[in-house]
């Protein structure tokens, strides 16, 4: 069974996504087509949905107590933050006004109302009530969940906790965390696994899942404001479309819309955007592993790494096509599946298919999976739309 990352990174993660929650970039929004998040058509965050819902969040997770104090003391970073900025800040015209953007440029007839002190008062009044708000909303949460009854009592003697946490993954966190040499990095894995073939392809497989659902859970604890603003950058910074689809930012889709016409879309590579450095270390271990490895590739003990693969059934399917098969059986209402994560899935279709095309020992790729999970191919759509019209058939004569 596969381990989670460390309490410790986990609670970090947790904290950065419930802060986003909770201390929101927008308090205001003017309803102007001049309005970047009106034009964006960006829903104002509900304090009542929100706060609730963390709440039962954090008490589902059942932290500790020193592990929610932990978690708080995160969060009253983000707080202070939040409580500092200036009233005009959560809001992109006013933002605009503050700052002079319309100084170089002739203030559209539409916009002339921001230059009413009455109306700019009247405004700052609305956003600092809701800001108030949330500061309220905030401290009596912390108080409920950290000031219990219970909260100064220590056991009279020392309890011992069972240590759930993953060794491997705990290790990995260190490796993310620091700057390590490669000979460093080659010592952790030669103290794991002894060079040997068939334990350096399960360790492969491991960091794999631990890179895949670390980034899973590092992706979402941004907004998308923030990604809308790291791609603004780059184009501010000259590049097209062109050149941010040639240096791998994003990637173009061609979905079919509702009129069979293809339009293009983007896929956006959020590690490259946003944290491209912050898995380097891990790859730079799957590196090393592959190496050594590759050394094993037509010797005796080399033949020992494809028996970590003898059980995969091997199925006359593409992996698009494997990958279109399992979307649409998980998209299913009731859902067929009991999953924790769409993650589970593509583990699962990784440890045991193998295809006409993938490496019978590096097998499907996770990251592609997710990929075509994502932004199905739609020449796999057109495969099994024939391949259904075969089954519906089969099944009007079994009645």
């Amino acid at each position: 069974m596969y381990g989670q990352p460390s309490k410790k990174m986990e609670i970090k993660e947790k904290a950065r996504t419930y802060a986003n929650k909770l201390f929101p970039s927008i308090l205001w929004i003017i309803e102007s087509p001049y309005d970047y998040q009106y034009g964006k058509e960006i829903k104002l965050s509900n304090p009542n949905e929100v706060f609730p819902n963390v709440r039962l969040d954090i008490v589902f997770e059942s932290f500790t107590h020193p592990q929610k104090t932990f978690l708080f003391e995160l969060l009253d970073k983000r707080f202070d933050v939040f409580m500092n900025r200036k009233w005009y800040d959560f809001n992109s015209l006013t933002t605009r006004v503050f700052q002079e953007n319309f100084k170089s440029m002739k203030i559209p007839e539409e916009l002339e109302f921001l230059s009413s002190k009455e109306f700019l008062k009247a405004t700052e009044n609305i956003i600092e009530e809701k800001r108030n708000k949330i500061a309220e909303m905030y401290q009596q949460m912390r108080s409920e969940l950290i000031d219990e009854v219970f909260a100064d009592i220590e056991p009279s003697q020392d309890i011992e906790e069972p240590d759930d946490t993953n060794r491997l993954y705990n290790i990995l966190d260190d490796v993310r965390r620091k700057d390590h040499s490669y000979l460093e990095l080659y010592s952790i894995i030669k103290k794991e696994t002894e060079l040997d073939p068939v334990a350096l392809q399960y360790l492969y497989k491991d960091i794999e899942i631990y890179a895949f659902s670390a980034k899973e859970m590092h992706e979402a604890t941004f907004l998308p404001d923030e990604v809308d603003a790291a791609l603004k950058k780059l184009r501010d910074n000259g590049k097209s479309t062109e050149d941010l689809i040639k240096e791998g930012y994003l990637r173009e889709s061609l979905l079919i819309d509702k009129n069979k016409q293809k339009q293009p879309t983007y896929i956006i590579d959020y590690e490259k955007l946003l944290f491209p450095f912050e898995f380097y270390s891990i790859y730079d271990m799957l590196r090393i592993i592959k190496k050594e490895l590759d050394k094993h590739q037509g010797t005796t003990n080399g033949d020992a790494t494809s028996k970590v693969n003898l059980d995969k059934l091997k199925v006359n399917l593409s992996v698009p096509q494997l990958a279109f098969l399992f979307k649409m059986i998980n998209d299913l209402k009731p859902s067929i599946f009991n999953l924790k994560s769409e993650a589970e899935l593509h583990r699962f279709i990784s440890a045991n298919f193998q295809t006409k095309s993938s490496d019978p020992v590096k097998g499907i790729s996770e990251n592609k999976l997710r990929i075509l999970f994502n932004s199905p191919d739609p020449k796999a759509a057109e495969f099994w739309e024939k391949h259904i019209r075969t089954i519906q058939a089969e099944i009007k004569n079994l009645k």
